[in-house]
């Protein structure tokens, strides 16, 4: 969004104030009250990963997700996609359009998202997220799960 800061609303006097340094209070500029403020996140780089991207770099993620906000809030986007469309993409229903502007890379990547699940496109995993919980128990085990399910993959 380009701000340096945002209002947050119902934890005035609460120990946020006290454990965290991204909270401050200022006056409110119209009231004159005190106001809860919160430092902006600006994430270096945000991944992400679409349904669809065509070949200006645009790419079409779920409409529900919060994911706009990330990619306009970070200096540096790398986008995934299930698939890859020659004509340009336009605003669906339950898609929207992120321009290429936003996107600094666009990947061509089907089940990027795997484990987990896609919507519309593919379930989670459950056996293997099953693997991925048990390993990450034991660091003998999670050594040997990023072997065989990470670094070999690459």
């Amino acid at each position: 969004m380009g701000v340096p800061f945002l209002p947050v609303r119902g934890i005035l006097g609460s120990i946020y104030l006290e454990v965290n340094d991204h909270f401050k209070v200022i006056p409110d500029p119209f009231s004159r009250e005190d106001l809860v403020v919160v430092q902006a996140l600006r994430p270096d780089v945000t991944l992400i990963h679409g349904s669809r991207g065509d070949e200006e770099g645009n790419i079409l993620i779920p409409r529900v997700s919060d994911w706009a906000l990330a990619i306009r809030a970070s200096r540096t986007v790398i986008a995934t996609m299930e698939e890859k469309v020659a004509g340009p993409l336009t605003d669906q229903p339950d898609w929207r359009l992120i321009p290429a502007i936003h996107i600094t890379a666009l990947v061509h990547q089907p089940k990027g998202a795997w484990p987990t699940e896609y919507p519309g496109y593919y379930g989670p995993d459950e056996e293997h997220l099953a693997l991925y919980l048990q390993s990450a128990k034991d660091p003998a085990a999670w050594a040997d799960y990023l072997e065989k399910c990470a670094f070999q993959k690459i």
